[in-house]
């Protein structure tokens, strides 16, 4: 195959700016290991695009709402440029919780129960909702699991609605499934090797995604039925999502073994800490092999 050429786009404003980076700088280090031509871009303006050429494919390394909302892929086809991932709708489907989990509910796939509130900070504690596991407070459009929290009282969550980073947007209210936690990614219309996540505190938040050394990450150890089960909910959710390329489904598994999907991220990390690469590996995937299948046409 004769070379691209590529510009990996990372970076961006959002909080999750470092992971970005971090992201780019590996998928840029694979891609010329390849053999592409390859510029990498730290984007400061989601606007600020209309300097690339046609003849350039894009590889989108932002994560939060400039790589994952639909806003860039819009404006990249308006341009005529090709890029890997999914399209607008597929990030517009995806992006806001909200939305997602209605597409969810409507397509027959399950999904914790959830509410959401514009106004957080005088959100009464939503007792009978939620009253048996307790939930999740999460951002409706926002990754990495910034401003996310496990709530069981009254007065947690008082006192976690003082520390949030931004508590002025909107926010989800969701059920906790008390059991374990997966995650499946999908490459090219097929499932890597579905994980499990064992965070330390347990609670895959962004210490446990991105610095600690102590959060377990293994391949799920489910019967094989459980395993087709995992994988067909993920795809059958990537396809009504109209997800494209690749995608990584998150998945609780309650006590009496029913999944439930929680989001989906149409821009998974890519850096050492990131699970789309380490399911890559345990499926027999380098890392320069799973980039080279994203930008290959099946």
């Amino acid at each position: 195959m004769s070379g691209k050429k590529i510009t990996v786009l990372s970076g961006g404003t959002s909080a999750e700016r470092e992971v970005s980076l971090k992201s780019g700088s590996q998928i840029h280090s694979a891609l010329i290991e390849l053999g592409h031509e390859v510029k990498l871009e730290d984007l400061s303006a989601i606007n600020q695009i209309d300097h690339l050429k046609k003849n350039v494919e894009v590889f989108i390394a932002l994560h939060g709402f400039e790589g994952e909302s639909g806003i860039l892929q819009n404006k990249l086809t308006n341009l005529g440029i090709n890029f890997f991932g999914s399209n607008a709708q597929g990030c517009i489907n995806t992006w806001n919780k909200a939305n997602c989990k209605k597409i969810l509910i409507e397509s027959g796939i399950n999904t914790p129960k959830f509410l959401t509130t514009k106004n957080i900070k005088t959100m009464e504690f939503p007792l009978e909702t939620f009253l048996e596991n307790g939930f999740y407070i999460k951002p409706c459009e926002e990754g990495s699991s910034i401003d996310t929290f496990a709530v069981k009282s009254n007065e947690e969550f008082k006192s976690l609605k003082q520390n949030l980073v931004n508590p002025d947007r909107e926010f989800i209210i969701e059920e906790a499934i008390n059991g374990r936690e997966f995650t499946v990614s999908v490459l090219k219309g097929r499932c890597l090797a579905p994980l499990e996540i064992i965070p330390a505190n347990g609670i895959y938040d962004y210490h446990a995604k991105y610095i600690a050394e102590d959060t377990i990450i293994q391949k799920a150890q489910l019967e094989s039925d459980q395993i087709n089960s995992l994988c067909d909910i993920a795809l059958k959710t990537c396809s009504v999502c109209e997800c494209k390329d690749w995608a990584r489904v998150d998945v609780m598994q309650n006590e009496d073994g029913e999944f439930y999907v929680l989001e989906i991220n149409t821009v998974p990390g890519m850096t050492d800490h990131s699970l789309f690469p380490a399911a890559a590996k345990i499926s027999g995937l380098s890392f320069n092999q799973l980039i080279h299948e994203i930008i290959t046409d099946a």
